[in-house]
């Protein structure tokens, strides 16, 4: 799983607290990436910032019944709950 951030450095612009909230994001989607990986896709972190993650769904979400849409919604419940200070999730 790609789950490290892309396009400017975001090391220079990120707060103590995005800091921390990308670690325990990656942790948390570490330990589900089996469940992405088991329908045929991935996740990568695009960025977080003022506790807005942003995060690239990958892949076709094959033998989910919604679909891409149902396991972002899942997903996203998921986070929230288990990476404190994780306001939001935004996925591309």
């Amino acid at each position: 799983m790609n789950i490290e951030l892309t396009g400017r450095d975001q090391s220079e612009t990120a707060t103590d607290s995005d800091r921390l909230i990308l670690e325990t994001l990656r942790g948390a989607l570490t330990k589900l990436r089996p469940i992405f990986m088991e329908e045929g896709g991935d996740a990568r972190i695009v960025s977080v910032k003022n506790g807005i993650a942003r995060i690239e769904l990958l892949g076709g979400c094959e033998g989910c019944g919604g679909g891409i849409e149902a396991m972002a919604g899942g997903l996203r419940l998921m986070l929230i709950e288990r990476v404190p200070g994780l306001k939001e999730v935004v996925f591309e």
